[in-house]
């Protein structure tokens, strides 16, 4: 008699969908996500990452917050205990507005709002004024995080 065992490994599930709008490479934006949230005692279950235009991600705030206002990113969290699960709507208009605006460069824009999201899935939040200056310290850490492994600049 002949046995056949299959292990499966679960793998962590990080999908960006983008129609070609992302620059930065996807298997070292997933590797980093990783890193974030190891870094905080945290697992990566699946989270899935939607860039949408302004008026898609202005429908979203209304249909599901009841929130009649533009926005660069929503965040939906699923997660359970320390498994990370959750949908990110990330507004491209707003993404390439806030560089502008910041005087930031494309790419750190994007890890600002990519991270942003996984953050809030470990309990940052940025309701008061004291929770939005720790979240842009966590931010900025991360970025900084990615730019010393990757050294983009």
């Amino acid at each position: 008699m002949f046995f056949l065992c299959f292990i499966f490994e679960k793998k962590n599930l990080i999908r960006f969908n983008h129609d070609n709008f992302l620059t930065l490479p996807e298997a070292e934006l997933q590797q980093w996500l990783i890193g974030i949230a190891s870094r905080e005692g945290y697992a990566v279950e699946e989270v899935e990452y939607n860039f949408v235009d302004a008026k898609t991600l202005f429908s979203l705030n209304k249909k599901y917050l009841d929130h009649e206002a533009h926005t660069d990113i929503i965040t939906f969290d699923y997660s359970e205990s320390k498994a990370i699960k959750a949908e990110a709507y990330i507004s491209r208009d707003a993404l390439k507005k806030n560089a502008a605006v910041y005087s930031q460069t494309f790419e750190n824009e994007c890890l600002r709002l990519i991270s942003h999201a996984l953050l809030h899935c470990m309990g940052y939040n940025d309701k008061t004024k004291e929770e939005k200056k720790q979240m842009r310290l966590k931010e900025e850490d991360c970025i900084n995080m990615f730019h010393v492994k990757h050294r983009y600049v």
